[in-house]
């Protein structure tokens, strides 16, 4: 981990620089405009395979989502956020200019991504938090950072708590939300607790599930990546002004690239019996 820490510390610069630079800067805003276009001439957008920043194609995704609700320059929250630039936040920030709040409970993640913002001179906007984030202290670490509610964007990948993260969260509304699910637990609705009694690769929320709790706080699927594990979901009242269309759950686990990742039935159904007898507190 030293190791690797060192070796960020010297090349990321090198590896942000040509992301960042003012002709990609153009290039992106006018793809954001050219979307807008579309929608308003009645054309659904295909998803950019845009990736600067993010794991996958998230960041194309991202603009098309922000630019169907015109949302140019805004907030975000990044929970779970790594080093802060590989990060599905981090386009926002260096190349539309946002201004957002990234939290991890690594502290060296943390310290590289605040030491790359401030070379680049893109620290003022931002706002950086080391925590071990749990359901009880979401809420109170988030308003410690806040500077506005009107959150337009907010990622969460903290790798196993996510769903129970995202349900406790009740001080923001943001207008997009990203979440890791579980992908592989397919068309079971089943939500894993990160806890030792159970493998760290059984952690985790169905899509199933994590649109569940997305339909009860007011929220509409709209786009996941190709892997299917990021879904995306729109707040109902920017949603019925997008004019994106909902994305349904079967839609996504019936593909058959998706479909192919899933666990075997039989290996899911015992583990939801033993989440049962966890629960139980047996």
């Amino acid at each position: 981990m030293q190791f690797t820490t060192s070796i960020k510390r010297l090349v990321y610069p090198l590896y942000i620089y040509p992301k960042i630079t003012s002709k990609v800067k153009a290039r992106l805003h006018e793809r954001f405009q050219l979307i807008q276009r579309e929608l308003e001439n009645g054309t659904i957008p295909e998803i950019d395979d845009l990736r600067l920043f993010s794991n996958m194609e998230e960041d194309g995704i991202i603009l098309r989502l922000l630019a169907s609700i015109n949302v140019f320059k805004g907030n975000f929250i990044d929970i779970g956020s790594n080093d802060c630039i590989n990060s599905n936040c981090a386009n926002l920030a260096f190349n539309f200019d946002w201004s957002g709040l990234f939290i991890d409970g690594n502290a060296k993640l943390i310290k590289i991504g605040k030491r790359n913002y401030r070379f680049f001179n893109y620290a003022e906007r931002l706002r950086f938090d080391t925590c071990f984030l749990s359901p009880e202290n979401i809420n109170e670490v988030i308003e410690r950072n806040l500077i506005t509610k009107e959150i337009d964007f907010m990622s969460i990948d903290i790798d196993g708590n996510d769903f129970a993260i995202w349900k406790a969260i009740e001080i923001v509304n943001p207008k997009i939300v990203v979440i890791e699910n579980k992908i592989e637990y397919g068309k079971f609705d089943i939500v894993a607790p990160a806890i030792k009694k159970i493998p760290q690769d059984r952690w985790g929320a169905s899509l199933v599930s994590i649109t569940k709790l997305a339909i009860k706080k007011g929220y509409t699927l709209v786009a996941t990546n190709k892997e299917g594990f990021n879904s995306f979901y729109m707040r109902n009242d920017c949603f019925k002004q997008s004019k994106l269309q909902v994305l349904s759950v079967d839609t996504v686990l019936n593909s058959p690239h998706i479909s192919a990742s899933f666990y075997d039935e039989t290996e899911v159904k015992l583990l939801i019996e033993f989440i049962d007898l966890v629960w139980r507190g047996a």
